[in-house]
């Protein structure tokens, strides 16, 4: 229990610190061009050399980081094929979140990363439907756009290393599942090259479909639960493959409700 927790709260932290450069304007400069500055200076970055935050202490209003090895942790993960499911490391919040893998191609060692903030409440995550987001690009992270700069439940502070709360966060009213798609955008990974150049749509939303259904497999209470997919951008077209997908498969674990 302990290693599994280990590895969680390694993988949340990643999505901190990948995120980290996405923080929140200070009110000396204007939001937008702040976070670019962040973004851009993030991507110039030499993937070696990018730190990144372990043992997340997750308080209820602030959360302070301190910085480890990212692929370390990243290592552990893929070794046990995408990672047991384990709650992040969590005190004073008022849900529970989850990170980690899922194998969707295990001859071509292909997994999709995921970040999964529950229903605030206590009892809540079990009487809330389940939504899952998807930023679009193609290429933009749902992790570092969607999570920590929309409608996550924490946002970044200028000083990259805490977080405060987001009062406007989705997971008041439903559990959200973030899913960095596809292949190559952020955590996702892939062992096979050619991957990186052969996707499309249609593998897209087949790799999502696979994803959720592995997903459910490792958190069986959320089958049957009402399903929503939504998204911005390009996700216009990720949305709606998906849902073909799922419709087309007449999966009996997933019960699509609608799209946005």
């Amino acid at each position: 229990m302990k290693s599994t927790a280990l590895v969680s709260s390694l993988l949340l932290a990643q999505c901190l610190a990948l995120s980290s450069g996405t923080a929140s304007a200070a009110n000396k400069a204007p939001r937008r061009t702040r976070q670019g500055d962040y973004l851009n200076r993030l991507l110039r970055r030499s993937p070696l050399s990018e730190p990144s935050v372990a043992g997340a202490a997750m308080e209820e209003t602030v959360v302070s980081t301190t910085k480890t090895d990212r692929r370390a942790a990243s290592a552990v993960s893929r070794e046990q094929g995408g990672g047991p499911r384990g709650e992040a490391a969590c005190r004073g919040s008022e849900f529970a979140q989850y990170a980690g893998y899922v194998m969707v191609d295990a001859a071509a060692g292909r997994a999709l990363f995921y970040y999964l903030p529950e229903a605030i409440g206590n009892g809540n995550s079990s009487s809330k439907p389940l939504l899952l987001w998807l930023n679009g690009g193609p290429g933009c992270s749902s992790l570092g756009y969607g999570a920590m700069e929309e409608l996550g439940p924490f946002r970044v502070m200028s000083d990259g290393k805490t977080l405060y709360r987001n009062p406007y966060s989705w997971n008041h009213v439903a559990n959200v599942l973030f899913l960095e798609s596809p292949t190559g955008v952020g955590y996702s990974y892939s062992n096979t090259t050619a991957d990186y150049s052969r996707f499309g749509d249609n593998k897209t939303a087949e790799d999502a479909y696979l994803f959720l259904a592995n997903w459910m497999d490792r958190f069986p209470e959320y089958k049957r639960r009402e399903f929503y997919i939504a998204g911005e951008s390009y996700a216009g077209h990720y949305v709606p493959q998906l849902a073909h997908q799922i419709l087309r498969r007449s999966s009996p674990s997933i019960n699509l409700k609608g799209i946005m």
